[in-house]
């Protein structure tokens, strides 16, 4: 029998598989990581979706958080492609559904780095 997921146990748990992904890099790389993840969120709210992609995008210390947003974005079919090209193009109805999306997942990014990636 097949088991139905609540979209927040689907986040919890595609994050928490990331995580243990990212537990098995190099330290320095764990910390950079932990670092973006946790400031994803206030990002979003105090920059907006868009800029915080494009910031997330321009640097290798950054990069592997947008990876894991715009992973999670195709899995949900908020975008089919790459999802700051994407949103770029898209309207203000797209653009603030995949906005609450993402201020949710990184929600879960947040709680699931602290308590998987303590020091």
């Amino acid at each position: 029998m097949n088991k139905i997921k609540t979209l927040n146990q689907e986040r919890a748990s595609f994050v928490l598989s990331k995580i243990e992904e990212v537990k098995t890099k190099g330290k320095k790389y764990q910390e950079k990581f932990k670092t973006n993840a946790k400031r994803l969120s206030s990002l979003i709210i105090s920059n907006g979706l868009l800029p915080t992609l494009a910031f997330l995008k321009s640097s290798s210390d950054r990069k592997p958080v947008y990876d894991v947003l715009d992973e999670w974005l195709k899995n949900k079919r908020f975008c089919q492609n790459d999802a700051l090209a994407e949103l770029l193009n898209s309207d203000a109805v797209k653009l603030r559904l995949v906005t609450m999306e993402a201020l949710e997942f990184a929600n879960w990014l947040k709680r699931i780095v602290e308590v998987e990636m303590e020091k």
